[in-house]
Order: structure tokens, then C-alpha cells, then sequence
């Protein structure tokens, strides 16, 4: 039987809380596709490095799909497409029709990522990438919150250099993308999110990768991250 979509959500939500104060630091980072992400995070870890010689950051992201594949015993590239697929994807068939077709193998996915995410941010001194993260550590006091973004011509021309793609299929790809990434945060999040989730945003167009790790790096001072 079918159930209603919003108590669904609401449930997600009650059991992804933890208590507050008890886990961090943690950085997350949420992009627009085509924006640097990794790229900024690895910076980042370079800049903490240099700060913070006692202490070790790490970047995460490529590592949870890993492990998530071990534990799940699944191909890496299937994890990564429950994630952030399109038109076969979990979410697309939730909004639409709250099929079960998809629902247990995704849902074990997505709660196996959850937790991940959760045990490295309770060790604390990382940064997340993608994800979902703002929305699986929402509740983490010791956080900083940053997405990336950038005005969709400069998005689209990255997209079309990096996949090696047309113009058109490029425009598709990151759309889909774009409209992913935010479904999986609302997941995480247990209803519909907003911008309001970040403590600040960085353009990508304005501002290089060095620059914004920096700024960044300046944010976490502030908020006694380190």
C-alpha cells in the first residue's frame, strides 16, 4: 500500500536527528553542477594543514561511495547511480508515484551513506563533499555549511570541458544533475530545503578555488571550527 509521501518524509527526518553539540567539526560543501567542489576541498585540507598542524582534515567523498559499496556488497558505479541518477532514479519515482520498485535497494543505499557520513563526522576535522551532507549534519553544532554556485552559461561551458560534451547534451546532463543533488538533500533533510540551510555561498565565476577555500578557511575561525 501506498503512503502518504509527507509522513514519509517527516519519519526520515525524526530518525536521521542526533543530539546537538556532540559531534564536528565538520565542513560541508553542496554545489551547482559544474562548480569546483573537490577541487575547493582539497585546497581547503592544503590551508588546515598549514593552520592546524596538529590537527588532520580530510576531504570525503569518493571514500563513502567505496565503503559503501564494500558494506552493500554493490558495484561502486551502482551506488553512485542511486545517488544521482535521472530517469531510473529513486527519487523521480517517489515524487511521481511512490512506487516500491526501487525503494528498498535505494533506501538501504541512501541509509547506508547516512550513516557513513555520520560516523566520520562525529571523529570530527572533515570536510564533505556532496553528498547530502548539509542535511545528514544539519544538526551538528560545531558545522559550517557552504554551497557553491555560479550563473549557467559558466556552469554549462564547464560541464561541456570536463564530460567532453555537446552543448545540448551537456544542458540536459546538468539539469538532471542540478535537480538530483537538491532531491537528495530534501531527502536527507526530511522536506523540502532551502538556501536558508547554508551559512554562506560562494560564486564560482567571481571568486577562483583558492580564493574561496580561503574565505572559507576565514568562516571556520570565525565559528571556532579550529
Amino acid at each position: 500500500m501506498k503512503e502518504d509521501l509527507l509522513n514519509y518524509m517527516n519519519r526520515r527526518s525524526q530518525k536521521l536527528e542526533k543530539s546537538k553539540s556532540v559531534d564536528g567539526p565538520v565542513v560541508t560543501i553542496s554545489r551547482e553542477k559544474g562548480c569546483p567542489g573537490n577541487s575547493v576541498a582539497e585546497k581547503l585540507v592544503l590551508k588546515l594543514r598549514h593552520v592546524n598542524k596538529g590537527e588532520h582534515w580530510k576531504s570525503i567523498n569518493k571514500e563513502i561511495l567505496e565503503i559503501s559499496a564494500r558494506e552493500l556488497h554493490m558495484n561502486q558505479k551502482k551506488i553512485n547511480s542511486v545517488l544521482h541518477s535521472a530517469d531510473k532514479g529513486f527519487f523521480r519515482d517517489l515524487m511521481l508515484s511512490f512506487g516500491e520498485r526501487y525503494y528498498e535497494s535505494d533506501v538501504k543505499v541512501k541509509k547506508t551513506i547516512a550513516g557513513l557520513i555520520t560516523d566520520f563526522s562525529a571523529k570530527g576535522n572533515v570536510i564533505i563533499v556532496g553528498l547530502g551532507g548539509v542535511a545528514i549534519t544539519k544538526d551538528i553544532d560545531k558545522a559550517l555549511h557552504i554551497k557553491l554556485y555560479a550563473p549557467y552559461k559558466y556552469r554549462l561551458k564547464k560541464v561541456e570541458k570536463h564530460e567532453n560534451m555537446s552543448p545540448e547534451k551537456a544542458r540536459e546532463f546538468m539539469e538532471e544533475s542540478d535537480i538530483n543533488r537538491t532531491l537528495l538533500i530534501d531527502y536527507f533533510f526530511g522536506f523540502k530545503a532551502s538556501d536558508d540551510l547554508f551559512h554562506a555561498q560562494f560564486n564560482c565565476s567571481t571568486m577562483d578555488d583558492d580564493e574561496i577555500a580561503e574565505s572559507i578557511l576565514e568562516l571556520m575561525k570565525i565559528r571556532k571550527l579550529i
